[in-house]
């Protein structure tokens, strides 16, 4: 008769067999644990125990308190399947159930020969899958291999070899410690003042640490404000500004509701209730993605967070509607996803953090001139002729069509399968109906837009529909830091001067844009269309909007219109390269080809010029508007 080892507390000394140091490199071999991060290992290895047990004795029986889980060091075990069957271990783990929500073992497993065993708590192995997210799928994988007899989890050992992208990194680093002495250097040799010369150091150290995106966008302008603040450049006040500002507090209210909106399942309900509403033909198809991107463009401040939503809406109504892949159905319906979360970026003014920046440039008058409704005013026209131009160029570009149906009696199956609309979905609408009305007839009740989404986000906490977690995970923070860092750039070359500055050193240039604004417009596209090749988006909008919009405010121009023609042509992209928010819908598709790529990016690049045609149509509508 086998005893169980339960019978003794699992506490009990065993000796000792393991030799010094040999318990480390045991466990990063582990093809589980050791794909988990050292320094979490470190951790919990206090709470490890070393046992031994006797042939013929039970480990653990079905049915025993899945209190730890078991790794083999020498011996041979036997895992017992629920129905009874055998299989011999000689290396690897037991008892993975205390990896899952199971409370007691669903298999047992004894000693055929004395075994020398490592235990880990359950406690500490939860502890474990909390930081380190892949280890449960893989010990539950583990556990099953060991149900099949198959080997399902492997260990994987990475090597990351030296080549062109280290290489570039490198180049980076160095450019990024060479700019600001050549800057300090030349500002010293032309006899500029010091606050100036120093603060262009610290420009440009910032915009080559963005240029070869050595780092994530958000570091290099916390970069920017700890050197402001220890140059003693202007006052903290003045630098810390941008955290107290509608720029700041109107983009922390919109990614609550826009976590609260996607977390709900409301935009999930919506698309499908487009689905039902809109003609079942290409063309409802086609607006339904493009609705969805567009509504969400003002939601969801990042053109990648975007198409993540988006994206697996598109596979669906391509499977579907049993598209072949790469037809022209399946392309313009690729372009419809991403032109709706796309297109509008510049047009909207919550899109994107760039847009903060830019508005941050604005004077205290301009920023109170141009709200949401104002932006969404001025860019009027923009966005009409953007709109008819991309809809021409898809449909001319993907006239061969077999007009697919889809399927509308599976997708009122969905709606049936979601039920009635929760709380949570209520709530979320009621916020994006309470701000959206509450913008439009500002002009009446003279509230403030940041009041406004200030109020929903506290309705949103005080109704516990954005709980903390939620709170703390779902909104991006790094967007936050990025516009706190760029608004105290902005803030210091008002502090500074540098706007008068510029428009005394250069009269040439605001004469160019006073005098010769419809040239100005093509030399401002095609210097962006140059610095997009090399430069990302948020870097090249910060160095021409720090650069043009003072130029134009000295020249007469309201600066907003500047700040729109950058942000309208930095959206510019011709190779897959330039647009990281493109990157994984391009991989998605080298995976598994949905559409026709060669067309896809030709379609862009002729979109690239139809930005130019509709700041061009926008002129005579901004001067009757008193901005030009």
């Amino acid at each position: 008769m086998r005893t169980t080892l339960h019978d003794t507390p699992l506490t009990t000394p065993a000796r000792h067999f393991l030799p010094d140091g040999a318990l480390s490199p045991f466990l990063l071999a582990d093809s589980c644990l050791g794909r988990c991060q050292p320094r979490e290992l470190a951790r919990v290895l206090p709470h490890l125990e070393v046992i031994t047990v006797a042939a013929g004795e039970w480990i653990y029986q079905k049915g025993d308190a899945a209190s730890a889980m078991f790794l083999l060091f020498d011996g041979e075990a036997v895992a017992v399947s629920p129905s009874g069957q055998e299989r011999a271990i000689t290396a690897g783990r037991l008892g993975e159930e205390s990896a899952s929500s199971a409370r007691h073992y669903l298999t047992g497993a004894y000693a055929k020969t004395p075994v020398h065993l490592l235990v880990l708590p359950r406690h500490s192995l939860q502890q474990l899958m909390s930081v380190n997210h892949d280890l449960k799928p893989n010990l539950l994988l583990s556990l099953a291999g060991q149900l099949s007899g198959e080997t399902l989890v492997t260990a994987e050992h990475t090597q990351t070899l030296p080549g062109k992208k280290s290489t570039l990194r490198l180049f980076g680093w160095a450019m990024s410690l060479l700019a600001p002495l050549l800057a300090l250097w030349g500002g010293n040799a032309l006899g500029s003042e010091s606050n100036i010369v120093i603060f262009t150091a610290i420009f440009c150290a910032t915009v080559t640490m963005w240029a070869f995106s050595l780092m994530d966008d958000y570091i290099p302008a916390l970069f920017a404000l700890l050197a402001i603040l220890f140059t003693g450049l202007v006052p903290a006040s003045v630098i810390f500004s941008g955290f107290a500002s509608d720029g700041f507090m109107i983009p922390v209210c919109t990614l609550a509701l826009g976590a609260v909106v996607v977390s709900s399942g409301l935009g999930y309900r919506f698309m499908l209730k487009l689905q039902m509403s809109l003609p079942n033909n290409s063309f409802g198809h086609f607006l339904s993605l493009f609705a969805l991107g567009t509504l969400l463009t003002p939601i969801i401040p990042t053109a990648a967070g975007r198409i993540a939503q988006v994206a697996p809406f598109l596979s669906d109504i391509v499977d579907s509607l049993r598209l072949p892949p790469q037809s022209p159905d399946a392309t313009r319906l690729a372009l419809a996803s991403f032109g709706g979360i796309s297109l509008f970026s510049a047009m909207i003014m919550t899109s994107s953090s760039a847009n903060f920046a830019v508005f941050a440039l604005l004077s205290a008058q301009g920023q109170v001139q141009f709200q949401w409704l104002s932006w969404l005013w001025a860019s009027a026209i923009a966005t009409i002729v953007m709109l008819f131009l991309f809809f021409f160029l898809v449909w001319i570009n993907t006239l061969k069509s077999k007009v697919p149906r889809l399927p509308k009696v599976r997708v009122a199956e969905q709606l049936v399968l979601l039920g009635k609309p929760a709380a949570r979905e209520w709530a979320a609408l009621a916020g994006v109906a309470f701000v959206t009305l509450g913008i439009m007839t500002t002009s009446i009740h003279h509230v403030q837009p940041v009041a406004l989404v200030l109020a929903m986000l506290v309705g949103l906490l005080l109704t516990n529909t954005l709980d903390k977690k939620e709170f703390r995970e779902k909104i991006n923070w790094t967007i936050l830091l990025y516009l706190g860092g760029v608004t105290a750039l902005m803030s210091t070359v008002g502090y500074l001067g540098l706007d008068k500055t510029m428009g005394a050193a250069w009269p040439e240039l605001s004469e160019f844009i006073r005098d010769q604004f419809l040239w100005f417009v093509f030399f401002l596209f095609l210097l962006t269309s140059a610095m997009r090749l090399f430069l990302p988006i948020n870097a090249t909008i910060v160095i021409l909007a720090t650069v043009f919009m003072p130029l134009a405010d000295t020249a007469g121009i309201n600066p907003w219109v500047v700040g729109f023609t950058i942000l309208l042509f930095s959206e510019t992209w011709f190779f897959p390269y330039q647009c990281a928010y493109y990157l994984p819908l391009q991989a998605h598709n080298h995976a598994q080809p949905l559409f026709d790529e060669k067309a896809f990016l030709r379609i862009n690049a002729l979109t690239n010029v139809a930005r130019l045609l509709a700041a061009y149509a926008s002129l005579p509508f901004w001067e009757m508007l008193g901005l030009l």
